[in-house]
């Protein structure tokens, strides 16, 4: 039966790949942290492409061209004056450093606030992660949603 749900199957083997990548490159590593960030031994085009991609994404790349398409100079003019929350974060950021040590969220919760609040945020993190994928699981597809 599960054969049969294939967004299901590509989920359970899209995990299965990542656990045994994972097994296989952890034995080269000795912490958690060499193993999360890999000591911050990254190009400048890796995250430079790990932070484009998960910011724009092929959905946001297909809704743009067609609001562009559809809506013309309104849209872009919307995009870019969207784009100044960097405004706003920046001296947010600027703040950070205390922090830049920090793998989690939760982490940075727990050592200012303490650990209830660290373990709220990773009970609630956790949460929305399992709802998010759940989502995309049981999605159903628009012919399955029309009357």
């Amino acid at each position: 039966m599960i054969l049969l749900n294939l967004p299901l199957l590509m989920v359970v083997v899209f995990l299965l790949f990542a656990l045994a990548v994972g097994i296989y490159f952890s034995r080269k590593t000795t912490t958690f942290r060499e193993y999360a960030v890999g000591n911050k031994k990254f190009a400048t085009a890796t995250l430079v492409a790990t932070l484009v991609a998960t910011a724009y994404g092929g959905g946001g790349l297909i809704r743009n061209v067609q609001l562009i398409h559809k809506l013309g100079l309104y849209w872009i003019l919307f995009s870019i004056l969207a784009g100044f929350d960097v405004l706003v974060l920046g001296p947010i950021v600027a703040r950070m450093k205390p922090f830049m040590r920090h793998l989690s969220m939760a982490e940075t919760m727990g050592s200012v606030y303490g650990i209830i609040p660290r373990v709220v945020t990773a009970l609630a993190s956790i949460a929305t992660s399992i709802a998010a994928i759940a989502i995309q699981i049981n999605r159903p597809s628009a012919k399955e949603s029309m009357p």
